[in-house]
């Protein structure tokens, strides 16, 4: 049993491990950053030039609201520009926001570390990332410059206040993030009620293909793209699927070595009792009865193992969820997460299917590695067993 237990341990850790890391991913850059959804002018995504950026109309939303699972549509102008301080300058993301809506995807007024919140669409002022700020040597109150190129390649420059640090979980956003109200934005590139994209805050995430394909019907197709955040990011599909195959490859390991254990174990329990089914047989105890007693054996160690792993396992993958492992900013670990634009943190997922699926897979595992001691036992040869 303690073999049963430890296994379903094992693996639901392991498991739980796993998705966390990628539920992180996810958060750290779909959740945070692009929504889980997206619509954009036709072509946008392709070029990503502000030539393609769509008119921001009331209709448009409207048709977006009729969408039962979206919960929030928020409105976003991107684009790129020089940002300088008093001696650093450096290349930026100038995202324009609505400061009000934007609190449904990123929140950033949760993630100031300093300075106060945008007030309005139209204030002149910016947010900054904290590493940002660091490498243009400036602080809260001073004023940025901002130059670069607006829509149907006009000049975009201005000079704004510093109104406040953000600090968020993705290291490349820190580095290179300027947050703008998104009126003062679309004025800075001459891009008046023009958007990039709307990104789709959904009440179930696991929805934004049916939200995709209810949007795309109701949108014009010339007009308009709707994506999903996997048609919006497949570089993190793919690293999600490739780290996913080499777990499985781990766990599988893992489960052949549990079942040899737990072969080995039931094997020895049976040729310890070899004497013993000897004089059952020998008084005319049915080969089958002998059988269904080690099944029924076998059967309530599995199952009494597999559900003491899921207790012991739970409370395990739960601390680690509300704690969540940070490495060291000096590993190699930390170094390769970073280079993926993410937060050096293991996060523990309470999936509960990640739990009772790894205790089924064990159970069943034992049953299997159990068949053939049981049909063993059952055909001992009674003269030989009274001798052993």
């Amino acid at each position: 049993m303690l073999s049963v237990i430890v296994a379903v341990m094992l693996s639901s850790v392991m498991r739980t491990m796993n998705e966390g890391s990628y539920d992180q991913m996810i958060e750290n850059t779909v959740g945070i950053f692009t929504g889980y959804a997206q619509i954009h002018q036709k072509g946008y995504w392709e070029e990503k030039t502000l030539e393609n950026t769509l008119v921001s109309e009331d209709s448009l939303f409207n048709i977006i609201e009729q969408s039962p699972e979206v919960t929030e549509a928020v409105p976003r102008l991107e684009s790129y520009a020089l940002v300088a301080g008093e001696q650093q300058s450096r290349a930026a993301m100038v995202i324009g926001i609505d400061p009000e809506k934007e609190s449904a995807l990123s929140d950033p007024k949760s993630r100031i570390i300093s300075g106060t919140y945008l007030a309005s669409l139209n204030e002149q002022s910016v947010l900054l990332g904290a590493d940002l700020m660091k490498r243009l040597e400036i602080q809260v109150v001073d004023s940025l410059v901002m130059i670069g190129q607006g829509y149907r390649g006009q000049s975009a420059a201005g000079l704004y206040e510093v109104k406040g640090t953000l600090q968020f979980p993705n290291p490349e956003l820190n580095k290179s993030l300027v947050m703008m109200p998104l009126g003062t934005a679309q004025y800075f590139l001459a891009a008046q009620n023009r958007l990039t994209g709307i990104s789709l805050i959904l009440e179930d995430s696991d929805a934004a293909a049916d939200v995709v394909r209810d949007l795309s019907g109701k949108l014009s197709n010339e007009e308009y793209e709707v994506m999903d955040w996997k048609e919006l990011m497949p570089e993190l599909v793919q690293a999600i699927e490739s780290d996913r195959g080499s777990g499985f490859i781990i766990i599988m390991i893992l489960y052949v070595v549990v079942g040899f254990g737990i072969l080995g174990t039931v094997l020895m329990m049976i040729t310890e009792r070899t004497y013993e089914f000897g004089v059952m047989i020998s008084v005319g105890t049915p080969r089958i009865a002998i059988a269904i007693i080690l099944a029924f054996e076998v059967l309530l160690v599995a199952m009494a193992g597999s559900l003491v792993g899921i207790a012991v396992s739970f409370p395990i993958s739960y601390y680690f969820h509300v704690n969540p492992i940070r490495l060291s900013s000096s590993g190699d670990m930390a170094e390769v997460i970073e280079t993926f634009g993410m937060e050096p943190v293991l996060k523990f997922s309470l999936e509960p299917s990640l739990f009772y699926s790894q205790a089924i897979i064990i159970f069943s595992i034992t049953l299997v590695f159990c068949l053939y001691p049981i049909l063993k036992a059952s055909r001992l040869n009674p003269v030989k067993a009274l001798r052993s």
